[in-house]
């Protein structure tokens, strides 16, 4: 029963596997439909993000049924409470890469604009991040994923000088506007997807190691509930 429960859990991790592919394939289809002005790799981003939608849904399910049926405790609790939240995280950056194609076509009927060089480097960046942080979770390695963590303020930096350059170009050009507001939401939901892939990084910390680092929980004075208000009286 042991064997066969675990050999379940495995076809899960694979299920999470083929989820974060698709993820980042779309994500990086996306970007690259903005930069050639393709709208027919934009269309193929928004037909993956039902496939993606369909695996979420999978491995929602399986998970329910394991917590009703094999009532796992310790580091299989952990892996299926986690694995149905890093689901919810690669549906989400599915959802960001969606996002980023309709701008991708909606800017395929604008003039285009010179190459945005940080644009693309926080693009290939965030990429970047979310591959290592599903690696982390598939080999539980979290020192990848404290690295992963680390690694979220840079792209926030990026974000902000993205989001000045923009401002600038619409104060100093109106006809730019459009074009300037829809990269602006380019960069916004890269940030997002920096901010989902932290999240899996933080899910592979709390299974390994039995830490809560979200919200930086883990370093919570030891008697931060032992005051007045949680004693009871």
């Amino acid at each position: 029963m042991e064997r066969h429960f675990h050999h379940d859990l495995q076809a899960l991790q694979d299920k999470l596997s083929e989820m974060a592919g698709r993820a980042e394939t779309a994500l990086t289809k996306s970007m690259e439909a903005l930069k050639s002005r393709n709208r027919n790799l934009a269309d193929e981003v928004m037909a993956e993000d039902m496939a993606i939608d369909r695996i979420e849904l999978q491995i929602e399910g399986d998970c329910l049924n394991f917590l009703g049926l094999q009532q796992p405790v310790a580091r299989d609790l952990r892996f299926l409470v986690a694995a149905i939240r890093i689901s919810n995280y690669l549906e989400r950056i599915g959802d960001h890469a969606v996002n980023v194609a309709q701008s991708a076509s909606l800017l395929s009927n604008l003039p285009p604009e010179k190459s945005s060089e940080d644009l693309s480097r926080m693009a290939e960046r965030t990429i970047a991040m979310l591959r290592d942080a599903v690696s982390s979770w598939l080999n539980h390695d979290t020192r990848l994923a404290k690295q992963v963590c680390e690694r979220d303020s840079e792209i926030d930096t990026l974000k902000a000088q993205i989001f000045a350059r923009l401002s600038s170009m619409m104060l100093h050009d109106r006809e730019a506007v459009p074009r300037a507001l829809e990269l602006v939401l380019v960069s916004r939901n890269l940030e997002r997807v920096a901010d989902l892939a932290t999240n899996i990084a933080e899910e592979t910390i709390f299974v390994t190691e039995a830490r809560v680092i979200k919200h930086h929980a883990d370093e919570a004075p030891a008697n931060a509930a032992t005051g007045p208000e949680s004693s009871g009286r």
